[in-house]
């Protein structure tokens, strides 16, 4: 199949800086800062954020605040373009670490919401605007931004859609500021990237929507969406590779379609932690870019989680038609090992590309190379796929490629008796939280059915869906943050919070680099995963794929339909 072109055809930032893609590029280039310092009563320590501030924002009784900003960014994308987004299709693809999290605190005075599920809160949204297709939710914790739009172009060149309407977008609540403070992450000043002196992230609030669409042939000046790779550290849930692995993985891949003389910079992470800095620059040396200007965006705005992915492509975007290449506010004396060349001034540039990069817990990674020039037309994979391996585990039973395993428990003590009987050599499984459990043990008999697991590589890509995302946890951890009176927000409980640490468990004990991805849906639905793993496949990301429903209310209310994909 000839790949067609993705260009972009509108994008909008709504954030404390501007309700518009200009007034934010405009602010950003006058060195302005949206950082300031919070104090919340029913928070411990005082932190620095960017915060949506103002009634209009405060959401009301139809729509929270989160779905507020997401809409009111989809507004504005809507004179910009010339289809009918209710179109079917149009498909919509919504980036978001947390989304409605903080419903499990309630608000304003109401109940709190036990159940605020991703992948219906991407439905009301999309039928706001008359769409019926069913929305994706990508849940891929910091690079959650950068594979939406993987994604999209995905959907885009299967022919599936002809366009794709990303929207990345995140709020702060007491439930990830205080998981934040428990890893002790959070600067007490306004982050200083790359910096000596860094102490650490602030978090920030932002809506960023962009619209792609398939083309054969890409006008003048255009943006066209090019190379995206997904890769993993294998190395740690929560700690990035000393080495850079994933990072460095990522960047080869954008690198084998790049004019690389025609990169005008690297717009990296740049959280300004000690690790995520320093990880950063070691990719970018073994990628051979250590001569590249680089920046981060994180000064202005904080770490604004899901819609950070796609609110700093559109800035880069829209500096590299300036013919700048934004500073880096708060960088003032290298910190890390690797001489990067980072500045807190803006500089000239006569470039046409950039490359983004992210990075995130789970040990995920994520590149993409953008340009202005027609870019390269080149034909998918020409392979057939099938199905190697199936498993089924429900709450009652485990059927592993049709035939039912012998067990005598059922529930959270089904699993455990899966992994005694059938694995028993891996005791992190003890610490998992209920949504990694099921995915190890799924997975690992999964693999001991197939022979081979292909340990070490970068061939084999995770995709996960569910509909609940990583609430059985969400639910555990705010239990923790109840009140004042028994505050004891943990870090080894918040980081489970995020749907994708189970694909970094699995990539972990396999040692996999390649792939890795979770997503939420409003329902299981067997016919979209498979396309989706293929097109992983057909995409030439990896030979075979993980994937499937792994789905996990709480302990004893879960479901696992996983299988491997692979190419014939």
């Amino acid at each position: 199949m000839e790949r067609a072109m993705i260009v972009k055809v509108a994008d909008t930032i709504i954030s404390p800086l501007g309700c518009s893609t200009e007034e934010n590029y405009q602010a950003v280039k006058a060195g302005c800062s949206a950082l300031r310092e919070y104090r919340w009563s029913d928070l411990p320590e005082p932190f620095v954020a960017s915060l949506m501030e103002g009634e209009r924002w405060k959401g009301n009784d139809v729509l929270t605040r989160f779905e507020t900003l997401v809409i009111e960014a989809i507004n504005n994308i809507l004179p910009q373009i010339d289809f009918d987004i209710s179109s079917p299709r149009v498909i919509f693809i919504l980036s978001t670490t947390k989304g409605n999290v903080d419903l499990l605190e309630g608000r304003d005075g109401t109940p709190a919401d036990s159940s605020p599920y991703p992948g219906e809160t991407a439905r009301k949204i999309a039928a706001h605007f008359g769409n019926t297709n069913r929305p994706i939710v990508v849940s891929n914790a910091c690079i959650s931004g950068l594979c939406a739009q993987i994604a999209a172009v995905r959907a885009l060149e299967s022919g599936r859609y002809d366009y794709a309407v990303v929207v990345g977008a995140d709020v702060q609540s007491r439930f990830i500021i205080s998981g934040f403070q428990s890893f002790k992450a959070l600067s007490p000043e306004p982050c200083k990237p790359f910096d000596a002196n860094r102490l650490g992230l602030n978090l920030g609030e932002a809506a960023a929507a962009i619209v792609y669409q398939r083309v054969e042939k890409v006008q003048s000046g255009q943006w066209v969406a090019g190379t995206g790779a997904i890769c993993n550290d294998a190395n740690h849930i929560s700690g990035p590779s000393r080495t850079g692995e994933g990072s460095y993985r990522a960047l080869k891949t954008v690198l084998e379609d790049a004019d690389v003389d025609d990169i005008a910079f690297v717009n990296v992470h740049g959280t300004a932690t000690l690790y995520n800095d320093e990880m950063e620059s070691i990719a970018i040396e073994r990628a051979g870019l250590i001569d590249k200007p680089v920046n981060s965006l994180k000064g202005y705005y904080g770490h604004t989680m899901g819609a950070a992915g796609v609110m700093e492509v559109i800035l880069s975007m829209r500096a590299v038609e300036d013919h700048t290449i934004l500073g880096t506010k708060g960088f003032d004396s290298l910190g890390v090992s690797k001489n990067v060349k980072v500045s807190s001034e803006h500089r000239s540039t006569d470039k046409n590309s950039f490359i983004k990069l992210l990075s995130g817990f789970g040990g995920c990674n994520a590149a993409m190379l953008f340009t202005r020039s027609a870019g390269m037309s080149h034909p998918w994979k020409d392979v057939h796929v099938g199905i190697s391996s199936q498993i089924v585990i429900t709450p009652d039973e485990a059927i592993l490629n049709g035939q039912k395993l012998s067990t005598t428990k059922q529930g959270g003590a089904l699993l455990t008796e899966l992994y005694r009987e059938k694995i028993n050599d891996y005791p992190k499984f003890f610490k998992m939280d209920e949504l990694c459990k099921l995915g190890f043990v799924a997975s690992e008999l999964l693999l001991q059915d197939c022979g081979d697991r292909h340990e070490g590589t970068a061939d084999r890509a995770i995709v996960l869906f569910n509909r609940t995302g990583s609430l059985c946890n969400d639910r555990n951890y705010q239990k923790t943050i109840n009140d004042m009176e028994n505050f004891f927000p943990s870090p080894s409980l918040f980081v489970y919070t995020l749907p994708n640490i189970v694909t970094g468990e699995i990539a972990i004990r396999n040692h996999y680099y390649g792939e890795t991805s979770f997503y939420v849906l409003d329902e299981d639905n067997p016919a979209l995963i498979r396309s989706m793993a293929e097109e992983v496949i057909l995409q030439g990301r990896a030979k075979s794929v993980i994937c499937g429903w792994l789905d996990c209310e709480d302990k004893d209310h879960f479901l696992a339909r996983l299988e491997v994909v692979e190419s014939l």
